[in-house]
């Protein structure tokens, strides 16, 4: 299934793309000892232009020099009559199955097309592989949500944050960075309330517009938060506010999916991140 995507501007050459892609996977299936053919990147987006490369994975059953010899070449000669870059990885599955998968490529395998598993194989693997609790979903809205209130969003008026301190200690530069560091952690709070992995940093802003929950706004506030008019006070204070509007747009979706008020978010970040005991 292709995924929905904003209009981007460029030549879509996702047609052609597709085409060497089936061929390639259609030859490369054909050699015993091949178990998963598998499609990500643009190829599952459905948009690529003259940055992209074609990308497949290809899992084998055995550890077989001759083999990833042999599909490789089906990949150099496809890559050079096509003209186009094809990133092709293969993996001896059972060594993946024992592989942590950092974020970026979880976020890529939760979207990749399967289009080789005779045996069903691959997608139990993925099943496995990209299965995580609750709990993870919350830490992470925890550990981003604290920060954040410590770095430009404090849970009362008049209580001084990360950033505007800066102000005060005569580093403006300082004060910006925080702001944009704290873009960041508001940005992971949004993925996560949809459970959505994080994508490469390339692609996490613009796909996070797509996403099936944002706060209100979304767009034009992210884009007065980083935007920087001139290098002021009064700028810094304008990006402030976009910020802390984002924020009262997240925190009611926080409570509602977790529970979490801004101080059990304190609290959970204390006990359970932390692991120490508070004492009132």
């Amino acid at each position: 299934m292709v995924l929905a995507m904003k209009k981007l501007k460029g030549e879509n050459r996702i047609e052609r793309f597709r085409q060497v892609a089936e061929r390639l996977a259609s030859k490369i299936a054909s050699y015993e000892g091949v178990c998963g053919i598998v499609f990500i990147g643009g190829l599952v987006r459905g948009f690529v232009d003259r940055f992209s490369d074609l990308d497949i994975t290809v899992f084998i059953s055995k550890k077989d020099e001759d083999l990833k010899r042999r599909i490789h070449n089906v990949d150099l000669g496809e890559g050079k009559a096509s003209g186009i870059d094809v990133d092709l990885e293969i993996h001896f599955i059972e060594d993946f199955k024992r592989w942590k998968l950092n974020e970026a490529d979880r976020w890529e395998f939760s979207r990749a097309k399967i289009v080789f598993d005779p045996k069903g194989e691959v997608e139990r693997m993925f099943r496995e592989k990209l299965r995580v609790s609750d709990s993870f979903w919350i830490k992470r809205i925890v550990v981003c949500g604290e920060y954040l209130k410590w770095y430009c969003c404090p849970p009362k008026e008049g209580v001084g944050s990360i950033a505007e301190c800066w102000i005060e200690r005569g580093d403006l530069l300082a004060a910006h960075y925080c702001l944009n560091y704290a873009i960041e952690l508001l940005i992971r709070i949004v993925y996560a309330l949809n459970k959505e992995f994080l994508p490469a940093p390339k692609w996490r802003l613009y796909q996070s517009y797509s996403l099936k929950w944002v706060p209100k706004g979304y767009k034009r506030l992210i884009k007065e938060a980083m935007k920087i008019e001139e290098f002021s006070v009064k700028d810094f204070e304008r990006r402030l506010l976009a910020m802390r509007a984002l924020w009262r747009e997240i925190l009611p979706k926080i409570e509602e999916e977790t529970g979490l008020t801004p101080e059990k978010i304190s609290k959970y970040y204390v006990e359970k991140v932390l692991h120490q005991t508070r004492y009132s």
